[in-house]
């Protein structure tokens, strides 16, 4: 299990410095590095996805937590960037409803539906 832990933090840092790379350059219009820090809910998200898969749970309190997981790690590191650099890592405020501008619904189940998807159609590929 602990491979798999570890494999998946790494694949979702890939992934994360992936997406985190093509949409801030994307809107921004020209080449844009994404932090560690940026990416790094990616990397924990898929070690917490290993987590619940061998979570002896039913279906629908997995899928609960796959939901809440993504969305607290985002606000944690948010929240946590903005009180100690006193800067936002990225801002939902355009984004209705939002919470501190750090988390927003409309992201909550974009992060919802790659994590679901992830779980469902590649973790049992990799850990199987």
């Amino acid at each position: 299990m602990f491979q798999n832990i570890i494999l998946n933090f790494f694949i979702g840092l890939l992934f994360g410095f992936i997406v985190e790379f093509a949409f801030r350059s994307f809107r921004a219009k020209k080449i844009i590095m994404p932090k560690f820090i940026n990416y790094l809910m990616y990397g924990l998200t898929g070690s917490f996805l290993v987590f619940i898969y061998f979570l002896q749970a039913s279906s629908f309190l997995k899928l609960i937590l796959i939901f809440i997981f993504p969305t607290l790690i985002e606000f944690i590191i948010g929240y946590s960037y903005l009180k100690i650099k006193g800067k936002y890592l990225w801002t939902y405020f355009e984004h209705h409803p939002n919470f501190m501008g750090i988390i927003t619904p409309l992201f909550s189940i974009l992060w919802f539906i790659i994590a679901a998807t992830y779980y469902y159609s590649i973790l049992p590929l990799i850990i199987d």
